[in-house]
């Protein structure tokens, strides 16, 4: 147990919960004190294990997951194996999550302090492996790579998550690209979390600074195929929309370099995307599913609502899709429509952790829809992020709330910089060797 210790003497003693955050996890919550002595990963199993399991439980009512598990001694015992950058994970983040449920409480400050303290460990141990060539080339190292991004994205501690992509990229470009690294099963829920975060990434990122860009359409693809099937593929989204909002990224990226084609090329492309999410049933997709079938057609119909809108906002304001009233008419739709959706589909503990995606879309629609749709989307952030743990919804709060003040209109005017809109706070790393 020694090596998952951390230096230093940093004690953060527990507070009671106001009434809001004890309705959202009635259990209390455990000490998690830092003390040089203390089983630092056995403390972060207890409160994973006390605090979010529970939360993740009612999700296997939608069909088997092989990633929600309570984290036992012989998870543990077998994690001794893996590198510090690997192991300290979990500590930041059942630190992370700590501190996005306790946010308004003056004793939480020794927690961040702790979760900066074993961030900075988890980076130092990372950057050790990086610089040994032999090891460079691991599984695990990509593994510990993507660990750091969904830490540093949970908690908002780095705006510069796209450098974790574009290491990643080099490494995956260095192992022979991604059906090479496919055929290791153990990668395999990592390259799934790698193409989520980059595509939707990209969605919420400048046209002009897109990651998917430099990454081979074929590579996109074949990760799209393989891992498409999978009940839970990319975070609940519908693999036919997420293949639209593949294309819409591209069309996207075509249209900011002005490319030759010209814009009715590219819109003939955008009207063809509108044209298959239009014709997208979720009632015939949920039928595939293995239970919860009425869950999983609200979460479709959000989806179906939520990329329809995307498409036509993005490409509207790269001028491939023109201003006009029949459009506008169809995100008034749209976007009403997506607001019922989610007002019933965030109250449901098994999907509401998967809808931030949506819930962001609504947020730029609302700069049209007026003070009643911008309120909902207000209101409803800050609750996500209290219940996932995670400071990516507040990121998003203060980005929209930004850009409805600003008077623009515009999808690239809301995002002047890249965000990520990832909520997953870990990857499955059981099968990893």
């Amino acid at each position: 147990m020694q090596a998952w210790l951390a230096p230093g003497r940093v004690k953060s003693r527990n507070r009671k919960l106001t009434s809001n955050i004890r309705k959202e996890k009635p259990a209390s919550i455990p000490r998690f004190e830092t003390i040089t002595d203390a089983p630092v990963l056995a403390q972060a199993a207890e409160y994973y294990n006390a605090c979010i399991y529970p939360d993740l439980v009612p999700i296997n009512d939608l069909g088997p997951n092989r990633g929600i598990y309570r984290i036992s001694p012989m998870h543990l015992q077998r994690g001794a194996a893996h590198p510090d950058y690997l192991r300290l994970g979990i500590v930041c983040m059942t630190l992370s999550h700590r501190m996005n449920r306790t946010r308004n409480y003056p004793r939480s400050h020794p927690l961040a302090v702790t979760f900066f303290r074993y961030r900075g460990l988890v980076i130092r141990s990372l950057s050790v492996d990086i610089d040994e060539g032999h090891r460079r080339m691991g599984d695990v190292v990509i593994a510990g790579i993507i660990t750091l991004l969904l830490i540093d994205a949970q908690q908002g501690a780095s705006p510069h998550w796209r450098y974790h992509i574009e290491g990643l990229q080099k490494l995956i470009t260095l192992r022979g690209g991604i059906r090479s690294l496919a055929r290791s099963t153990g990668l395999a829920p990592l390259l799934h979390c790698f193409l989520f975060v980059l595509v939707i990434g990209d969605t919420s990122s400048p046209a002009s600074d897109l990651a998917t860009a430099t990454l081979p359409r074929e590579e996109i693809e074949f990760i799209l195929e393989k891992f498409g099937g999978e009940i839970f593929a990319f975070q609940m989204c519908p693999k036919p929309l997420f293949a639209e909002v593949i294309k819409i990224n591209d069309l996207r990226v075509r249209a900011s370099k002005k490319e030759s084609a010209g814009l009715e090329d590219l819109a003939e492309g955008a009207y063809g995307i509108l044209s298959r999410i239009h014709i997208f049933s979720s009632e015939q997709w949920s039928e595939s599913k293995p239970s919860s079938k009425e869950e999983w057609m609200t979460v479709g119909n959000v989806y179906r609502a939520a990329v329809a809108l995307y498409c036509v906002l993005s490409l509207q304001s790269l001028s491939v899709l023109p201003l006009t009233s029949l459009l506008r008419a169809s995100c008034t739709t749209h976007g009403q429509l997506l607001q019922v959706l989610l007002s019933g589909a965030l109250l449901s503990p098994k999907i509401k952790r998967f809808l931030l995606w949506p819930l962001v879309v609504l947020g730029v629609e609302a700069v049209n829809g007026g003070p009643v749709m911008r309120a909902f989307v207000r209101e409803q952030l800050p609750e996500m992020s209290r219940h996932i743990g995670s400071y990516v919804p507040l990121t998003a709060k203060g980005v929209l709330e930004k850009f409805w003040a600003s008077g623009e209109t515009s999808w690239d005017a809301c995002f002047d910089r890249p965000y990520t809109l990832a909520t997953q706070i870990a990857v499955d790393l059981s099968q990893l060797t």
